[in-house]
């Protein structure tokens, strides 16, 4: 029976049932910019001006621009929405958040020996990433259905082989049976001839906030050198539940009896729905190296170069999947995997080093203007385990992904006792895509600050824009879903000097 036959192979389908891909190497891999207002304001960029707590995880350098301590906290209110379209269907969810964004620790002090030099400590928490959102998909599904996924990962195999958690479970869920015994061949109770209705919900939630240990050296106020020891923490959780259903009846068992809608022998058939639901829960930390160098050409040039080695996570992930399906004869059928509590999994990602040149440029005492350049390869971030190996997602993320740029521009205005930014960043595809393509990612941001004696008050609005092509799944057996994706967050530092 196919409910023994669900026991006795879990331990061959565990392997394939986890949920670590190319995707979530990615998915860590990219980064953006955190920490103050002042700096959200001008888009993070800071690499060549210093003298602000975001430099710790960008330009460490910037530290040594410090010339006394400081202290501030960063909190903000973050509302992120998604469009999906479908098919011509289209859906438009939103989250709220509240994230905690940053916190600054900076001690500076004269060398005894060298009245001209300085040394500077910082300690900062910036939040990176932030993972929170809502995603719906609908439509119809073109005479389209998930079950030539289950079928094509299926044939060829015998039942005790069924090591993919579609085979397998849409097996134990009467969605497909055999068809050959002897060439290990299936078939599915649903038949595309008739258009059926497919969804998918996604829930994400978690954030990457990264502590930072800094330590910087400022030479005659001509050259500054840092290095940051970054500890990232890492929570995300992520749930999706796809479904699949005959809306119309169009496979009810009272006007269609032929084998492609009925099982004789199991009694089952009339198909009427499915779902299909992935749960997994990574968390864990990781540590990385940045150093960096500012160089003060003349009084109103200043360039800088940053180096990111890259971040090594260390990560639990917690998973369950599920699958369930409805039919007019037989019932109702689901299966989970793991069956009772759900599993873990401990493993590594490895995310690419990065390089970063700046160029400051300053009117006296009037304003700024600063641009960063990064340079990041994504073919070089990995997943490792031991026992088992990530070959094939290695091998995935070699050939899918590419070396890529980021852009961000930044620009204040002193006009005392008010400051006023504005700032443009461009984030590239990991695809290799910089100015144009999916997952290309843009920042419009803006604010205000305000000084007096040793208080100040930041303020940065920040608009983020992308586009993103999306596949409910395999995607030689679905149309492709366009995801707009768009986030609005208001922030605001306080702090003070001493």
């Amino acid at each position: 029976m196919k409910i023994i036959f669900s026991v006795t192979t879990f331990c061959l389908l565990s392997c394939s049932l986890i949920s670590q891909n190319d995707i979530d190497a990615i998915r860590y891999s990219q980064t953006y910019f955190g920490g103050t207002s002042r700096s959200k304001a001008m888009a993070g960029s800071f690499g060549a001006l210093g003298a602000d707590g975001s430099c710790m995880s960008n330009n460490p350098a910037g530290i040594g621009l410090y010339k006394k301590g400081d202290i501030n906290i960063s909190f903000g209110l973050k509302f992120n929405s998604v469009e999906a379209t479908h098919n011509g269907t289209t859906n438009k969810n939103f989250k709220a958040s509240v994230p905690f964004d940053g916190l600054t620790l900076v001690g500076a002090w004269d060398s005894k020996t060298q009245p001209d030099n300085h040394h500077v400590i910082g300690l900062s928490c910036n939040q990176i990433v932030n993972f929170n959102s809502n995603t719906t998909i609908e439509g119809n599904a073109n005479f389209k259905s998930i079950a030539s996924d289950f079928l094509y990962t299926s044939n060829g195999k015998s039942l005790k082989n069924l090591d993919n958690s579609f085979g397998g479970m849409a097996y134990d869920n009467y969605l497909i049976d055999i068809y050959d015994t002897i060439a290990n061949q299936y078939i599915s109770l649903i038949n595309t001839k008739y258009d059926l209705s497919q969804s998918k919900d996604i829930e994400a939630r978690g954030r990457i906030n990264e502590w930072c240990f800094n330590y910087a050296y400022g030479y005659k106020d001509k050259l500054y050198i840092g290095a940051t020891l970054g500890i990232p923490t890492l929570m995300f959780n992520y749930n999706s539940v796809y479904m699949e259903e005959d809306k119309n009846d169009s496979m009810r068992l009272s006007t269609n009896t032929s084998p492609s809608y009925y099982y004789p022998s199991e009694g089952v058939g009339g198909f009427k729905s499915l779902s299909y639901q992935e749960t997994y829960k990574p968390s864990g930390t990781g540590y990385n190296l940045k150093v960096g160098v500012i160089y003060r050409a003349a009084d109103f040039i200043r360039l800088g170069a940053s180096f990111h080695s890259p971040t090594i996570y260390n990560l639990t992930d917690g998973y369950v999947y599920k699958m369930s399906a409805n039919y007019d004869e037989g019932g109702s059928f689901t299966t989970q995997y793991p069956p009772e509590n759900g599993g873990k999994f401990n493993y590594q990602v490895i995310t690419p080093m990065k390089f970063t040149g700046s160029v400051a440029l300053l009117y006296k005492k009037m304003g700024a203007l600063n641009v960063d350049y990064d340079i990041v390869n994504y073919k070089q971030a990995s997943l490792q385990s031991s026992p088992q190996e990530f070959t094939n997602v290695n091998a995935a993320i070699r050939n899918k992904y590419a070396q890529t740029s980021n852009l961000r521009v930044g620009v204040e205005a002193n006009l005392k006792p008010m400051f006023v930014r504005l700032g443009y960043a461009m984030y590239g595809s990991p695809f290799g895509e910089t100015f144009s393509g999916d997952f290309v990612k843009s920042f419009y941001t803006g604010g205000i600050g305000f000084r007096k004696e040793k208080m100040y008050l930041d303020i940065s609005f920040t608009r983020s824009m992308s586009n993103e092509n999306y596949y409910m799944y395999n995607p030689n057996f679905v149309d492709k879903s366009t995801l707009k994706n768009s986030g609005t967050t208001i922030a605001v530092t306080v702090g003070s000097k001493f």
